[in-house]
């Protein structure tokens, strides 16, 4: 097994090694352990994709500049050597806009380069992160386990335990907090890259970036249903596993006057199933829709189901 192939793999080991730790402290009387397992749950990552989108926009930077230095050395002083006229300072005037936008290209593939690499290192301290959470439930819990010879040793335990799992979940939200923060500082700044050119071609009269931007979009229309659905199953899992109806941001609104309120009785029980069914039969599927990835078209596009 490769370094990249091994983060799934770990991420697994740290959901079902987590879900075992939370059910044993949960049948000794401590059931501070439950709540992480939706955390692991959620932290199901594969950095080799951000990695390897990395490689690809650093081999698109590096193509730019080769381009960019080839056609520098092909026109750099023909206007003045060989073509003094008007028309060949129009020339190298022209050429120097189109060497301009391939550095602009070259720059901005390095940006996304850099920004799918920093990504990529974030998700591996994370899983990294949840699996030291998850063998610290689980020396926990064999602690308590071995604690039970007496009573009051068990006692202890238990309250020891108990306060040991609300520090380690309060250190697990903030990272979870600022890892949050992070993803949507990286997607912003994608955005931004990607978006930048088309709003300042569109100030300047030139729509088509805008309509081409549109196409892209509605051609992927299929890819971005699929995900948009993907998150929503994760998340409504996560939230089963919990046990309690979100208490904030999009989903906290959507419940209402029930939000943080306790599920109805059988729900965490079905997502813990659920759960366990992905982890084990699911092909290396975290949700029930991730089995059904839309295929694409030679051209980059996803066919609509009426197409």
């Amino acid at each position: 097994m490769g370094a990249w192939e091994a983060g799934p793999r770990l991420c697994d080991l740290t959901l079902e090694t987590g879900t075992g730790a939370a059910l044993t402290l949960s049948a000794m009387g401590v059931p501070g352990g439950w709540p992480f397992v939706s955390k692991f749950y959620c932290h199901q990552y594969d950095p080799k994709v951000f990695w390897d989108g990395a490689t690809a926009w650093w081999e698109v930077a590096k193509h730019a500049r080769e381009a960019r230095e080839q056609v520098h050395h092909l026109v750099d002083g023909v206007a003045e050597d060989a073509w003094r006229s008007e028309d060949g300072r129009a020339f190298a005037q022209r050429m120097d806009r189109f060497l301009d936008d391939l550095h602009g290209i070259e720059i901005r593939a390095c940006a996304v380069a850099g920004i799918l690499m920093a990504a990529a290192g974030v998700l591996i301290a994370t899983i990294l992160f949840m699996a030291l959470l998850a063998a610290v439930l689980a020396a926990l819990a064999a602690w308590v386990v071995i604690a039970t010879i007496t009573p009051v040793s068990a006692a202890m335990a238990r309250a020891t335990a108990i306060m040991t799992l609300a520090n380690m979940f309060a250190s697990a939200s903030a990272v979870e907090t600022n890892l949050t923060v992070f993803v949507h500082a990286c997607a912003g700044a994608l955005g931004l890259l990607v978006a930048g050119d088309v709003f300042v071609a569109a100030t300047k009269g030139d729509f088509s970036g805008v309509t081409d931007f549109a196409k892209a979009t509605v051609s992927r229309g299929p890819l971005l249903i699929w995900g948009t659905a993907n998150r929503v199953e994760r998340d409504a899992t996560s939230y089963g596993l919990q046990g309690h109806y979100p208490a904030e941001g999009l989903y906290g609104r959507i419940a209402g006057g029930r939000a943080g309120q306790p599920l109805p009785a059988g729900f965490t029980h079905a997502a813990g199933a659920k759960t366990f069914n992905e982890t084990q039969y699911g092909n290396d599927n975290q949700t029930i829709t991730g089995n059904f990835t839309p295929s694409q078209n030679e051209d980059g596009s996803y066919p609509y189901p009426w197409d």
